[in-house]
């Protein structure tokens, strides 16, 4: 009881906080990608330690900064000098610290800043272009873009749970997650997709309805394979949470692993679309 209270002030704050930043985009909805990147990879530079590693964490914070900046605000001669000045120092220290595999530390400081801070970098270049798509020309498309995505997650989220518990009886990938059914994510996934169609029929958008199928997709079918991979990256850890950040909730890999996975193939959809 003490859990499930904890976790309802924990969402009655940050989903209003988590809306705003959305809607108002700019530099608020950059921090809030700044936020979810850096500690999502200081949960993964942990679970690495758990397995011997010894990421380089700051420089891979730096890397990450670097990176979140260019792909909102544009790439400059200053910011991509400094990153490949970080990349030179990550590789060359490793030398020097001699601290454990030099081959794995640098593997795994390079891995925290393609997941997940490149793959929620890609939700942080949707935000700022995403008007440039064909019906997406209208007020705040982008926001309500971004909050169906957020929408649609939770409602996947929830009914494959509801569903995979009351009628789940063929499990999904029960070497990663033993409790996930087939049913309960064929139910996610038309969650997913009736979330996406439904912004059209609110005339909302005067987005095509393949493209909202496949974003559909994306989230039910990604966003729940998403779930997996974080899921198995920390059964290797042997951890049940990527952290305790946000109470009740574990970490932040474990809240926004779903959208981390999506990401990149928004922006893929985005770009061919485009």
């Amino acid at each position: 009881m003490k859990e499930l209270s904890t976790r309802i002030i924990v969402a009655l704050f940050g989903i209003p906080v988590l809306i705003l930043c959305i809607w108002q985009g700019g530099y608020l909805f950059f921090t809030a990608i700044v936020v979810m990147s850096i500690l999502g990879q200081y949960e993964l530079y942990n679970l690495m330690q758990t397995k011997d590693l010894s990421p380089q964490a700051w420089s891979g914070f730096l890397m990450s900064l670097v990176l979140l900046y260019m792909i909102a605000f544009g790439f400059h001669p200053y910011l991509i000098s400094i990153f490949l000045l970080l990349m030179l120092l990550i590789m060359g220290a490793e030398m020097y610290r001699n601290v454990g595999s030099p081959l794995l530390n640098t593997a795994g400081t390079l891995l925290g800043v393609v997941y997940p801070t490149l793959f929620l970098g890609s939700m942080l270049y949707l935000r700022f272009h995403f008007e440039e798509l064909p019906g997406a020309d209208r007020p705040n498309a982008a926001a309500i873009f971004i909050l169906t995505i957020f929408v649609s997650v939770w409602v996947c989220d929830t009914m494959a749970y509801f569903v995979g518990v009351t009628l789940g009886k063929h499990r999904l990938f029960e070497r990663v997650s033993p409790k996930k059914s087939i049913e309960g994510a064929l139910a996610g996934v038309t969650g997913a997709v009736l979330i996406f169609l439904s912004i059209r029929w609110l005339n909302l958008f005067d987005m095509e309805y393949l493209f909202l199928l496949i974003s559909g997709l994306i989230v039910g079918v990604l966003g729940q394979f998403g779930d997996l991979v974080e899921s198995w990256l920390k059964r290797d850890a042997h951890v049940k949470d990527s952290s305790r950040i946000l109470p009740g909730h574990g970490g932040f890999l474990d809240r926004f692993d779903s959208l981390s996975y999506i990401s990149p193939a928004f922006l893929i959809l985005f770009l061919l679309w485009k």
